[in-house]
Parts: C-alpha cells; structure tokens; sequence
C-alpha cells in the first residue's frame, strides 16, 4: 500500500506501514512520529471567527477518538500544534478521518 499523504501549506503528513509522521517543512524541530493506533488529534477554537489550535499527540488509550479527541485524553508533552482557519478544517477532518478509518478508530 502507498502511503497515505496530506500537504497544507508548511505541513506534510503521512501514513505508512501503521505509523502516522506530520512534518513541519519551516522546521525539522518540529517532526513529530507515533504509531497510528496510539495518534490523536484534537482542534480547539476560541472564537468561532479566529484560527483554531489543531493539537497532534498520544492518546491514554487506543481506543480514543483519532480525530477530535477529547482534550484530556490527550498527551501534550511532544505534540505539536498548528494554526488552521475554520474554513480549511474540513480538509483536516476529511483526511484524519480517513486515517481514523485505516486505524479503525472512531473520528468524532
């Protein structure tokens, strides 16, 4: 199977052989890899208008939400967190729910 990739603008993730890689291109400080059956991902808005905060990281339990994961269950001590518009997080939902669905995991 081909990887399974996602490019916005300095971000590129990627799905291959069970392990999930996002890719800061402004940055290798910024590479962050898991297995896929431990990812998750949370988006946070504060305002309904402004930028939400899209966090990647490593769920307590694989069972988790891959997408939209509850805040809590997430661990923030690597994870890396990025801007996105309201308007472009159906492209973010589009792809990781396809991943969440390669990991047959649910994605809220």
């Amino acid at each position: 199977m081909e990887p399974f990739t996602f490019d916005y603008e300095n971000l590129h993730a990627r799905v291959d052989r069970g392990v999930f890689e996002l890719f800061n291109l402004d940055s290798s400080a910024h590479t962050f890899r898991v297995p896929l059956r431990w990812l998750g991902v949370s988006l946070h808005y504060k305002k309904p208008d402004r930028p939400g905060t899209l966090y990647f990281g490593v769920v307590r339990d694989p069972q988790a939400a891959l997408y939209n994961t509850d805040r809590l269950a997430l661990r923030y001590s690597t994870s890396p967190a990025f801007q996105v518009p309201p308007g472009d997080e159906p492209l973010f939902r589009a792809y990781l729910t396809e991943v969440a669905r390669l990991a047959d995991r649910p994605a809220v």
